[in-house]
């Protein structure tokens, strides 16, 4: 842990470990709940360190539905789970697209074309992955029979147990979006981060976790191929 908390995040994230234990008894599953609202945090204080960040709203977005996607898991509410992925998807999907889209304004709808552009123009941002994980979101979304869903569940069904897979997979598979997610943003908002974070490397490299402060070192020059 941080010997000292300049940004204020650690009884945060003190006070969330206390809860996701109250629902969660593996180790290791807590220790990944814990990473994704320690990234939920990096783009928190984004916003808040940043004056004038641009598509401040759809970051804001991905804060909510990360949030809300820790307590669709811990609730075991599966579905509710994969509508805040396909979110928290479409929201980094409209800070790409508005980016690098070189037709007409972006309107802010994401589509499969949209997905298709993304996957053929910027496929180091591994967008194969990030539209086959929103396929499988919507197949949760829509009812589709590809999500197992029972619908023969009565009222009691549903309030006691609303989930098809095991809790520990919900939890992998949340961490692996949104980890995919932060390295998306990282690309696109590198200089944000480092001014945020300009005297606190240690805090930051705590909060993204060795993997994704390696993709940022490596988009801020700080470390060469």
């Amino acid at each position: 842990m941080l010997s000292v908390d300049p940004f204020n995040v650690r009884k945060d994230i003190l006070r969330f470990k206390d809860e996701a234990s109250k629902h969660c008894s593996c180790q290791q599953d807590l220790n990944l709940l814990i990473s994704v609202f320690k990234l939920a945090c990096v783009l928190n204080l984004v916003i808040e360190r940043t004056g004038n960040v641009n598509h401040k709203s759809y970051i804001q977005g991905m804060i909510y539905d990360i949030l809300n996607s820790l307590v669709a898991v811990l609730q075991m509410r599966e579905r509710y789970l994969h509508l805040n992925l396909r979110s928290i998807i479409e929201h980094i999907a409209r800070i790409a697209l508005n980016k690098v889209y070189k037709g007409d304004d972006f309107d802010g709808t994401v589509r499969r074309k949209d997905f298709d552009y993304l996957k053929k123009e910027r496929a180091v941002e591994n967008w194969k992955y990030m539209h086959e994980t929103y396929i499988r979101a919507c197949d949760y979304v829509h009812s589709s029979p590809k999500a197992g869903l029972d619908f023969s569940s009565k009222f009691l069904d549903l309030l006691l147990k609303d989930h098809v897979t095991k809790q520990s997979k919900q939890i992998l598979t949340l961490q692996k979006l949104t980890s995919a997610t932060i390295k998306i943003f990282i690309i696109y908002y590198e200089p944000e981060i480092s001014s945020a974070f300009f005297r606190s490397q240690a805090d930051l490299k705590y909060l993204l976790g060795s993997n994704l402060y390696k993709a940022y070192e490596l988009q801020s020059g700080r470390v060469s191929v």
